[in-house]
């Protein structure tokens, strides 16, 4: 059975959003994500295996990878927070990052939890 795709009506900031800007303003943005995760996520206990994700931004305009890696990194925390992941660390969570460009009135962030696919991202995996 495939995952459900979870929909936000939040577009996913560009990390340069915040890198000059007070740490309050990342923290504003931390704990919007939380709530929109929230009103869709019962927070439980965080699970024993591995999280795999897709995370797909559909926005205006477009913004280089590590731009959008950076500003979707409230979603992770969010999540911890919740129960959903146990670590952001290789170990525990991987996730595949999408953007497409939309108009305006379309513009959100659809999260999508995935099986984990196995020892790719496992660090004791032989080489």
């Amino acid at each position: 059975m495939a995952s459900p795709i979870l929909v936000l009506k939040r577009r996913v900031p560009s990390q340069n959003q915040f890198q000059y800007r007070h740490w309050k303003a990342y923290m504003v943005e931390k704990e919007a994500w939380y709530v929109l995760l929230r009103a869709q996520l019962t927070p439980r206990r965080p699970p024993d295996e591995p999280i795999r994700m897709a995370l797909r931004s559909y926005r205006t305009r477009l913004v280089d990878y590590a731009n959008l890696v950076g500003g979707a990194k409230p979603i992770p925390d969010a999540l911890i927070r919740l129960g959903w992941l146990k670590d952001d660390s290789p170990r525990w969570f991987h996730c595949d990052y999408f953007q497409f460009q939309v108009p305006k009135a379309d513009e959100r962030t659809e999260l999508e939890f995935l099986p984990w696919s196995g020892q790719e991202f496992d660090d004791d995996a032989p080489a």
